[in-house]
């Protein structure tokens, strides 16, 4: 059911979150919404399921990688797509000593999560919220789904979506680059 119910929010015609694509364009900002949808008896924020949609439009997205490169995270290799301010995600590497860029609210950030076996596993996203959203990381929120776009679950009956604060601890020290990692200059 849960699948189903988040799959429709994904939109058929584009297959789910799992797209391929290079394209420069960008999904328009969507308003943000606050409504809570249930899942599975459980309330996943309309934010969520918005954010969660607008990643479906991936393969409009700039894509930021030259070809899928190794995470600085893990065992594991990644594809990074943005909805707008390319150009600014760009310019931030992982080793460098900061860009001060600040994001604009609505900025969609997807990333594709293969395994060992090159199939992808799961799919990350960053969507920067409006202020005071979390103040703590930027005011970003976070979601990992799987690569139909369902939410994973948390283990803890809720799903990882929204404010993820098992994310905080990779992203703070990227404070001078608005908590993001960027891609490093030798994979765009």
């Amino acid at each position: 059911m849960r699948g189903i119910f988040v799959l429709g929010l994904v939109s058929a015609c584009y297959g789910g979150i799992d797209q391929s694509g290079s394209g420069a364009g960008g999904a328009p900002n969507d308003p943000v919404v606050d409504a809570p949808t249930p899942v599975d008896g459980h309330q996943i924020d309309g934010l969520d399921t918005q954010i969660v949609d607008r990643a479906a439009h991936m393969a409009r997205f700039a894509r930021i990688d030259a070809t899928a490169y190794k995470s600085a995270l893990g065992d594991f290799t990644i594809d990074v797509f943005i909805n707008h301010q390319a150009r600014d995600y760009s310019a931030i590497h992982p080793d460098g000593a900061g860009t001060n860029v600040t994001f604009d609210v609505g900025t969609l950030i997807v990333r594709k999560v293969y395994g060992a076996t090159g199939a992808v596993e799961k799919i990350t996203l960053m969507s920067k919220g409006p202020a005071g959203y979390d103040s703590t990381i930027g005011d970003w929120w976070f979601g990992v789904t799987d690569p139909s776009g369902v939410p994973l679950p948390d283990g803890n009956g809720g799903y990882q979506v929204g404010r993820l604060t098992e994310c905080h601890g990779c992203h703070i020290p990227h404070a001078n680059n608005d908590y993001l990692f960027g891609v490093p200059a030798a994979d765009q």
